[in-house]
């Protein structure tokens, strides 16, 4: 039986905050104020932190469930309300004066949730929101361990993860890393989904053999070395605004790790029903919020910046509180819409 780790939504919520942080308070920071290290600067490193989360509870899932019961639990949990709330984007940045609209095409495109993979075949780069790249990268590592699964069964998973690594190594030490192929295959952010995963494989109550154990344990600390040698090719820094900054960003990756095993074992003092409720709403927010605070917050913020020369910082705050909002509102709303597609959509199962 699946484990559910209440602190995993605290720590979802956090990754969510720096993200949005990072995009309202340091990616629009005026010219001059970037060149130090500030907190907000590595808010967008939320971002690898999901990336770990979902290795490791996607690892989980697939475990305890079928193919048709994975691909239909993980669309009604991201496709509708990613319908809503691209849709909406698209028309805010139509009717917004200084909205930067993409084309109709780049819309339809972004609602495949692959827009950011189907760019190089359309002609057009554009996304109805620049962080929907993140959801292609999502959206295929369930599409690959989905099927492996189903064709190898769950007690090979460890050839998978194994495989991706050296594939992902393999494609970094030949140079051909950025090969549209190796692009689909997800060399560049293997290695998050592979320290989740072998976490979970590793906390796996099921799991007896020392063989396993070993396995789990050598994969994590191969991957976390990994992941930081590799880190400056990987990811390419957003801004370097100083000259740690690199090395920074490197080590981070193992932090982060840790940070999951830390909320992880957290999770056994968030036992009351009423804490777990509370983790479980913020950890709702965490997709909306995702969907919701760039294109819109950043309009917005230029909006009142530009036209009224108001504070960046308190316009941010408040845009950050207004979008926390309407992210409850769309949880709300969201939850009540996958209860009624689940009674649909398994209702033969």
């Amino acid at each position: 039986m699946k484990t559910y780790y209440t602190g995993l939504d605290v720590l979802r919520f956090i990754a969510a905050l720096g993200v949005v942080n990072f995009h309202y308070f340091f990616g629009l920071a005026p010219i001059g104020m970037t060149d130090t290290l500030t907190p907000f600067r590595y808010g967008n490193l939320g971002v690898q932190l999901f990336f770990i989360i979902s290795g490791f509870v996607i690892a989980q899932s697939v475990a305890h469930t079928t193919l048709k019961e994975f691909a239909l639990g993980r669309f009604i949990r991201l496709y509708p309300l990613f319908w809503i709330i691209c849709t909406i984007t698209y028309i805010f940045t139509l009717v917004m004066p200084n909205g930067t609209p993409v084309h109709f095409i780049e819309y339809l495109a972004s609602m495949t949730m692959m827009g950011d993979k189907l760019s190089s075949f359309i002609g057009y780069g554009g996304l109805v929101d620049a962080v929907y790249w993140t959801l292609a990268v999502e959206l295929l590592f369930y599409v690959f361990i989905g099927l492996f699964v189903f064709f190898f069964s769950w007690k090979h998973i460890r050839f998978f993860l194994w495989g991706w690594l050296i594939l992902s190594a393999a494609s970094f030490a030949i140079h051909i890393d950025q090969n549209f192929a190796m692009k689909m295959l997800l060399v560049r952010h293997a290695s998050f989904f592979i320290m989740g995963s072998a976490l979970a494989l590793f906390l796996e109550d099921s799991i007896k053999t020392t063989w396993c154990k070993v396995s789990d344990v050598a994969l994590i600390l191969i991957t976390l070395v990994y992941s930081v040698y590799i880190s400056s090719r990987a990811i390419p820094p957003y801004f370097v605004p100083n000259a740690l900054d690199t090395t920074i960003v490197a080590y981070a990756n193992p932090v982060l790790f840790l940070l999951v095993i830390l909320f992880i074992y957290l999770s056994r003092f968030l036992k009351n029903p009423k804490v777990r409720i509370l983790c479980a709403i913020i950890g709702g927010l965490t997709y909306p919020i995702y969907l919701l605070h760039q294109t819109f917050g950043n309009t917005i913020i230029r909006y009142f910046v530009d036209t009224f020369f108001y504070s960046r910082t308190t316009v941010g705050i408040f845009v950050e509180i207004l979008m926390l909002t309407l992210a409850y509102i769309a949880y709300i709303h969201d939850k009540k819409l996958r209860v009624y597609l689940k009674k649909k959509l398994f209702v033969n199962n």
